[in-house]
């Protein structure tokens, strides 16, 4: 699997000091995302989303503790939402920062970092990271239009997403930091989000986690890492002698610096090829930076974009997502076609169902690649397989859409455990019932009051008399 993080600069207009406290209309917020789709964490993602923002932006009052000084408050919050728009988790921060005195407050070369966090689900999502002075109310937001979190991998050897640093050094403890936030696997990590690099910068710090390694404890136990830095056509701009390193356990930090003295300044992609040398099992990861030059500003605003990973899907994937949203004529029609064929058969029946054609996202598109992810990261029979959207309740999911409501029964007196899934826009409101049958999780969906779809008397008379919650 490859994953491409792209980054497309947009340079805004400097905001103007308002008064002797240096306040901004609107505080200018650099952020990013890293993914560390950690095995001990699945089913879902652990997600780390770095930020910045410069000091002189915030609202700065004395200090009253009687130390001296001046003191700001920095509060900053994540929210993420499905492509229906509806909230699915968020998390937030509050921190100060000194300065000595107003001179000192007004200084524009002071930045802060810190980072929050999530660890949802598998699935497609739109996100707003803001950054409020506590003081001045005045607040900025940065806005993720798409990620794409995909299931995460338990079966061969896998690589976060890349993270750009502008500093990393080993630490005992994180008392030992300047920023305790910032530390995270025994290194103190001063986030890069945007990965902008300095004409005169020699020097790159990188970040990254590789997880199921093959581990027997041996001595000479290693993996290697290879770093090449692409031109912004693709075509080759260095390679770096291969990295060496020993197996810690099934899963490993990665920290490495590489230089880069003498780099012109233009837009380039860094990817990093993971090898594990004793099951011989590779990955690759890659992340674009800028390094822009010493005469120019540093850009007020960066927006995060995805590769639309439909861009680069299979066939098989493909016939996967619309195999049960084409009508019987449609498939018959599917099926007598040659690869090229069904490739641009499936690319117009998207763009027909696209609610809004005047703009690039597709939002029909990004509903049905959720809906596809989120039923190989819940349902699929095994992890490695990603068979969760045939089953009953990937069909389901796929056909209809997401439910209403979903209401989970451990175990009934007279059942197996039992789901329930409500749909209030459809036919007028239907209910689908699953049953965990042997007990291992394989849910079969054997009622339902949808047209077309199974109905059981029996189920339907069982569940009006011992479990009215079911029905509608």
């Amino acid at each position: 699997m490859r994953r491409f993080i792209t980054l497309i600069i947009l340079i805004a207009t400097c905001l103007g000091q308002s008064d002797a406290l240096a306040q901004f209309d609107k505080i200018s917020v650099q952020a990013g995302i890293s993914v560390y789709p950690d095995p001990n964490s699945a089913p879902n993602v652990y997600i780390e989303f770095p930020f910045s923002v410069h000091r002189n932006q915030f609202t700065f009052l004395p200090n009253d503790s009687g130390s001296g000084g001046l003191l700001a408050g920095i509060f900053a919050e994540i929210f993420l939402t499905d492509t229906l728009g509806k909230p699915v988790d968020s998390s937030n921060t509050y921190f100060l920062t000194a300065a000595k005195d107003s001179i000192d407050a007004q200084n524009e070369s002071v930045s802060l970092f810190n980072k929050l966090s999530l660890v949802p689900p598998p699935g497609v999502y739109s996100g707003k990271l803001t950054v409020m002075d506590a003081i001045g109310k005045k607040e900025g937001s940065f806005l993720y239009d798409r990620l794409v979190i995909e299931p995460v991998v338990l079966d061969r050897l896998h690589l976060s997403t890349l993270e750009f640093a502008h500093k990393i050094s080993v630490v005992e403890n994180s008392s030992d930091a300047a920023d305790s936030r910032l530390v995270k696997n025994g290194r103190y990590v001063v986030p890069n989000p945007m990965g902008i690099i300095s004409e005169n910068d020699t020097s790159m710090y990188i970040y990254a986690e590789l997880y199921n390694l093959s581990f027997d404890g041996s001595p000479d136990d290693s993996f290697t890492l290879g770093y090449k830095i692409l031109n912004n056509d693709g075509s080759l701009y260095h390679e770096f002698a291969e990295f060496v390193q020993s197996k810690p356990g099934s899963s490993s930090v990665i920290s490495n610096i590489l230089d880069i003295a003498g780099m012109k300044p233009g837009r380039y992609t860094l990817r990093l090829v993971a090898r594990d040398l004793k099951s011989r099992n590779a990955d690759s990861t890659s992340r674009q930076f800028v390094v822009f030059p010493l005469s120019g500003e540093l850009p007020q605003f960066v927006k995060y974009v995805e590769k639309n990973p439909y861009d680069t899907a299979g066939l098989e994937t493909r016939v996967n997502l619309v195999k049960f949203l084409l009508a019987p004529q449609q498939l018959a029609t599917l099926s007598t076609l040659n690869d090229s064929g069904k490739m641009r058969f499936i690319e117009q029946f998207f763009r027909d169902q696209d609610p809004d054609p005047s703009t690039e996202k597709n939002e029909f598109l990004d509903d049905v690649y959720g809906r596809y992810l989120y039923a190989n990261g819940n349902f699929s029979s095994t992890p490695r397989l990603n068979d969760g959207w045939k089953s009953d309740r990937g069909r389901i999911l796929m056909q209809y859409g997401r439910w209403n409501d979903r209401e989970e029964i451990p175990m009934p007196s007279f059942s197996k455990p039992l789901e329930k899934w409500t749909y209030y826009s459809i036919q007028g409101g239907v209910v689908f019932i699953f049953e965990d049958e042997r007990g291992f999780g394989d849910y079969r969906l054997v009622h339902s009051t949808a047209s077309g779809e199974v109905f059981s008397p029996a189920w339907d008379e069982l569940l009006k008399e011992n479990m009215p919650t079911l029905q509608q």
